[in-house]
Order: C-alpha cells, then structure tokens, then sequence
C-alpha cells in the first residue's frame, strides 16, 4: 500500500512514517519544513518539500496516486493563532481543503485527519466523550472543528471515507521544544540547560497526556482496515488520550527528579485559553480499533527525558 503523509518530517508524523514503512507500505512524506526536520524522516520514505497549499500540492498527490493520507501537516501554536487568526485558518482550514481535493482527486481509499481534543466545551462533563459538547475557544480549536465538518462533507458528498482522531496532549521524542505548546518538552530542554522554568497561574491546571507511541499505534491501525461507517461528523472521530489528567506542578517535580534540576519554578501569570483540567474518553478507540495506551506515564517521561538528552540538539 503507498501511504501519504503531510507533515511526516514532524514529531507526531515522523513516528508514523516509521511504523507504517515497518508494516511494509511504501510511504511518502509532504512537509514543508517550516517545523518538520528533514533528519526525522526515515530512511525509505521519500521526502517532497512543499506546503499543502502549493499549486504544486494537487498534482503531486495525483501523480503519486495514494491509496491512504494521513493529514497531520498544521498551524498548531495555539498562541499564534490568537495573535493572528486568518493566517491560522489559511493554514488549517485552507491546508486541509487542499488536501481534502487532493486525495479525492487521487483516487485514494481514505484520508485519516488530526484534530485536538480542545474542540470540546471547557466546562462540558469529563472525561469528555465524542459527543461531549463542543465549544472551542482559540482559534487553532476552531479551526480544527471546522475542518473536521470539511471531511466529514467530502465523505457524504464526495464518497470519500475520512477519520478524524481528536488527540490530547501528545508528548515524547521529536517534540519541538522550542514553541508555545508542549509542556514536557519545553521543561524538558529548559531543566536540561539549566535555564529557568516558568509556570502559568498556579500550576495545579491537570490535563490527558497521552505517549507518542501510543497514539502511532492507532493510527496506524487504521491502514489495516476499513474505515467504520458513520452517519455524523462525531460519528466519524475518535479520541485518543489515557484517561488520566497530570497536572503542571506534577509534571515539573517529575521531570525535576529526571533531571536533576535544582532551581524553582517561577509563577507567571496565567494564559486565558488554559483550560483548568481535561481528560479524554477513548472507550471508542478500544472497541473500534482494539486501542489502549500501553506506555506508563513515569517510562514516558523517562524515554522522552533520554531523547532531549542525546538528541535535544537537533532543535538547536
């Protein structure tokens, strides 16, 4: 089987490319490198350099004719969306219409689409399930709600099977350190540097993390089988998290441990579009895919700890 992959040279898409090409497919990368790092693509996988939204973009997807697309390339800075919300959504809704088109064009079997467990209502009942209410308030989240719409529109309109996986917060090796999201790892190359760690509000804000690994499992799972059939577009996603909320303040003592970090954090204030605790639901993934998280938090943290050790510098 030939997969596609936008935004395969990044930290989530990069760990798919991996699992996928092992399962024998033959896989092709589309990254911009805005983000991705060359480096991080592996060996097998061919590489295209451009932005989903190139001219370009189209007729490469229909030359390469894919039978499966993953579409994890994004915007994903939640504060740079806020800063400038019509350039996220060129990059997000835009992005995911093009390759939307592409993969329709392309005669492929499927497209698989990454969405975010905040486009669930702040103050809706947890864990959040897949018909929690939704209620995205930055515009990264809206942008992905609407893009889950577009799929599911290209899947009733134009017969083209789409999946949506919502993720919580993915951490591990290949996290971009360096942003505003990503919490593990910014702590991670901070402690690591011995620079000092800063802390929004007052830490006890507790969300779903969720292992890289593990999230590459289900996903790539999907490339086995047939997509389930759906009449909505909440039937056609599924959530990926472990069930279980860490808070920031945990998060910095454990990681404290790892390292051998001595200083305190400081206490900034807080960021309005914190959300205060967020836990998912992934009873869905379980009976539909046969999913469970199967890495403990504490190994983890440790696995990601040893990467930003030996490799944290390929972020610079």
């Amino acid at each position: 089987m030939k997969i596609l992959i936008t935004g395969g040279a990044g930290f989530i898409g990069s760990h798919l490319a991996e699992a996928v090409l092992a399962d024998g497919n033959e896989v092709l990368v589309i990254d911009n490198l805005s983000t991705g790092k060359r480096e991080f693509v592996p060996a097998g996988a061919i590489l295209l350099q451009m932005d989903v939204r190139d001219a370009a973009f189209v007729d490469a997807v229909i030359g390469q004719k894919p039978d499966l697309v993953y579409h994890l390339a994004a915007q994903i800075s939640v504060a740079e969306s806020t800063r400038d919300p019509r350039s996220d959504a060129a990059a997000n809704i835009d992005g995911t219409l093009a390759v939307l088109a592409a993969t329709e064009r392309a005669g492929a079997r499927g497209l698989v689409n990454i969405s975010t467990a905040t486009v669930y209502a702040h103050d809706s009942k947890l864990p959040w399930h897949e018909e929690s209410r939704k209620g995205p308030l930055a515009p990264y989240a809206i942008a992905k709600l609407a893009c889950e719409h577009y799929a599911h529109h290209y899947a009733v309109f134009h017969r083209l099977p789409t999946l949506t996986f919502r993720l919580s917060n993915v951490y591990g090796p290949r996290q971009n350190p360096l942003g505003e999201a990503g919490v593990i790892a910014i702590f991670l190359r901070q402690m690591l540097l011995g620079e000092e760690v800063q802390i929004h509000g007052d830490g006890e804000q507790a969300k779903d993390f969720i292992f890289v690994a593990d999230v590459v499992r289900a996903l790539a799972s999907v490339a086995k089988e047939d997509f389930p059939q759906a009449a909505s577009y909440e039937e056609r996603a599924v959530n990926l998290g472990s069930g279980e909320a860490h808070s920031v303040n945990e998060i910095f003592s454990q990681l404290r441990g790892l390292t051998g970090y001595r200083r305190e954090a400081e206490h900034v204030a807080p960021r309005p579009a914190d959300q205060p605790r967020m836990v998912l639901d992934a009873e869905r993934a379980r009976r539909w895919l046969g999913w469970k998280p199967e890495v403990k938090w504490e190994e983890g943290l440790s696995r990601t700890c040893e990467w930003f050790r030996k490799e944290g510098g390929a972020f610079g």
